[in-house]
């Protein structure tokens, strides 16, 4: 059982770590987003004001309804980096369970002398 169970564990490790990996790069494209959201809801707003300064409140109007559309599109964006943050701590939370299930098995399940790779220290949570 345990001649099955190290490869299996092994494989579910580097599963979850490319899976964080994957969620971390995606994390950073949608954080980079939501930045450049932000400065466009500011520069928006900025010419709107300008707008309505100048009398134009066409244009003024218009600002106004991309700056609600760049609104809508962060507040979409934000759901969505929460849900990759819940599903960054999902998955370093298995690794950490997989990585002790993992240990116990080399410590308690080997042999002496066939402990020499207990601990993977690249676990990242």
């Amino acid at each position: 059982m345990m001649g099955q169970e190290l490869p299996r564990l092994a494989a579910r490790l580097e599963e979850a770590r490319s899976g964080i990996a994957a969620l971390v790069q995606s994390r950073e494209r949608v954080q980079a987003r939501i930045t450049v959201l932000e400065q466009q809801e500011a520069r928006l707003g900025g010419q709107a004001a300008k707008a309505r300064q100048m009398g134009r409140e066409d244009l003024a109007r218009a600002a106004l309804a991309r700056q609600r559309e760049a609104e809508s599109q962060r507040t979409e964006l934000a759901f969505q980096l929460d849900q990759l943050l819940g599903e960054e701590v999902k998955l370093a939370i298995a690794t950490q369970r997989w990585q002790a299930r993992k240990a116990r098995i080399y410590w308690f399940g080997l042999q002496d002398g066939d402990c020499e790779d207990a601990f993977d220290t690249n676990v990242r949570p």
